[in-house]
């Protein structure tokens, strides 16, 4: 008769050795702290992306708003050359409308950019520093020119009055 010869590394097949307890509780430490750092950076990287986009948005938001208030603009042809007031961290725009006696403010206090119509102000919390202009095509101004900072990035706004031409224009 043949007998069947096992091979077998270990001679007691009653448990595990105490080695082998230890490498396989070092493997699964391993997987479990690499799977908390993945899942702390991608919860860091989510807050950041959702921070950039919102303020992205708001940016946009801002934009879009002041190309509206600042298109209902419309000085008549007779209007002086130079309607935009500046006076430090105040903007001031009359002919809203096409009405002389109502007029944009804009005005930059204690990290608060404000932009009115005189009946419906908005207001902005994320800029370090504004600044304001007219745009201008030599003598005449033909809009507004903001310079916001925010987190060290410069973003340049330039909105045109609604009765504005559109500036020369040249063809080849």
């Amino acid at each position: 008769m043949r007998r069947i010869i096992r091979w077998s590394i270990r001679r007691n097949e009653r448990g595990s050795t105490i080695l082998e307890v230890l490498v396989a509780l070092f493997i699964l430490s391993t997987l479990g702290v690499g799977a908390w750092h993945a899942l702390g950076v991608s919860l860091r990287m989510a807050t950041h992306l959702r921070s950039s986009l919102t303020a992205g948005a708001r940016l946009l938001q801002l934009d879009d708003q002041l190309r509206g208030i600042v298109g209902r603009v419309i000085p008549p042809f007779w209007a002086p050359s130079r309607i935009v007031e500046v006076q430090g961290d105040t903007l001031t725009v009359p002919y809203l409308d096409r009405n002389a006696e109502k007029s944009i403010s804009m005005s930059f206090q204690d990290g608060v950019l404000t932009v009115s119509d005189g009946e419906h102000p908005m207001r902005y919390f994320e800029f370090t520093r504004v600044t304001f202009a007219a745009a201008a095509d030599g003598q005449n101004q033909y809009g507004i020119t903001v310079q916001l900072e925010a987190d060290g990035k410069l973003v340049l706004i330039t909105a045109r009055f609604g009765g504005a031409p559109a500036g020369k224009v040249s063809f080849p």
